[in-house]
């Protein structure tokens, strides 16, 4: 790994996207007389890490898209092709979504999807999407492994990046909405469709809901069950062994502030009876200027270390504060600043972030 500064790659990478932004067609928005049958929208992040510690910096990309079409009489199809260049230098290459969906509007609003679906659990994962996301870095719970918690035993998230095959109800009105969903995989463990080795399949049950007891304040919360490891996976897994993880979230915008917040709990079968990981994380942004926002997030995480007979509880504690920048409606730069003590640490790594992320509507 480099050991210098940040040097020039930033502004080059800003460079580009102003360039790119420039110099490609606009959609000519006058034009358009009706609805469009297909609807493309795309994004690209950017970002340059230096460990301040170390001098260490690293480089992720993130590349999203997501393409929808009309079938008529209340259908969708809907796919989502997605990239990242992680920290590490490693590559994941993913489809996040590829899903049927059936809507109707009313009163009493219906939704039905059905195959590879977002997530029906928390609002982690909504973070994913870099216009969607209000800080530099995603949630630690979607990626950050928790401690192991048996012999052996597969490493697992608090609540990861899931975007399982499944089936989804959901019903709302203006005050409440509730849903149900079948997933084939555990919230604690990541399949991927590009991989050689995923974790086996599974039948997860989810329910869950919310209400909006005012207008920009919504209260949800969700409960999942079903198996996390198969029998035999493990020398010491001598049967199937099934997770439970209750999930709260809230999310209240008004005026020039929006705020978030999750709180999961996971109550996970082992060969040591079960045992508890659960963490938290609120955040929020606040409009500045017409140009000109900030935004932070503090999360914490807490899991059992099992080794042998003995078992530790350990603890992940983050912030980060991020200072933002509309260079255009399209092109926004970040500056952060992350500070992180990972599960079992003794103290605080300091991260300077720079991002730049370009988000277009295509049609």
């Amino acid at each position: 790994m480099r050991t210098s500064g940040l040097d020039g790659r930033p502004i080059l990478l800003l460079g580009l996207l102003v360039g790119l932004h420039i110099a490609l067609p606009r959609p000519v928005f006058a034009q358009q007389a009706r609805p469009s049958m297909l609807a493309i929208d795309t994004s690209v992040a950017l970002d340059e890490t230096l460990d301040a510690t170390a001098g260490d910096y690293s480089t992720g990309v993130i590349m999203d898209a997501v393409v929808s079409a009309d079938l008529g009489h209340g259908f969708e199809a809907i796919v989502r092709p997605f990239v990242q260049r992680l920290g590490s230098g490693a590559w994941n290459r993913q489809i996040w979504v590829a899903a049927l969906r059936y809507e109707r509007s009313g009163p009493i609003g219906l939704r039905v999807d059905a195959g590879l679906i977002p997530s029906p659990i928390g609002l982690a994962n909504l973070t994913l999407r870099p216009q969607q996301n209000p800080t530099i870095a995603q949630p630690a719970s979607l990626f950050t492994p928790l401690p192991p918690i048996d012999v052996r035993a597969p490493r697992m998230t608090l609540l990861g990046a899931v975007y399982p095959y499944g089936g989804q109800v959901t019903v709302s009105s203006s005050r409440w909405d509730a849903r149900a969903a079948i997933v084939d995989t555990s919230p604690l463990r990541t399949r991927r469709i590009f991989a050689e080795v995923n974790p086996p399949r599974f039948a997860n049950v989810v329910v869950g809901g919310g209400v909006t007891p005012i207008v920009g304040l919504r209260i949800g919360a969700s409960v999942t069950h079903g198996g996390w490891q198969r029998a035999n996976e493990t020398p010491f897994a001598t049967a199937d062994r099934d997770a439970t993880l209750v999930t709260v979230e809230s999310e209240f915008a008004f005026a020039y502030t929006k705020l978030a917040g999750e709180w999961v709990r996971d109550r996970i079968e082992t060969s040591g009876g079960d045992r508890i990981a659960s963490g938290w994380f609120v955040q929020g942004q606040q409009t500045l200027a017409p140009r000109w926002f900030a935004a932070g997030r503090v999360e914490r995480m807490s899991s059992p270390l099992v080794f042998g007979i003995l078992t530790q509880e350990q603890h992940l504690t983050g912030t980060e504060e991020v200072l933002g920048f509309r260079v255009t409606p399209e092109i926004t730069v970040r500056l952060g600043h992350r500070a992180r003590r990972g599960f079992g640490r003794p103290g605080y790594t300091h991260l300077a972030a720079v991002s730049v992320v370009w988000w277009r509507r295509w049609i």
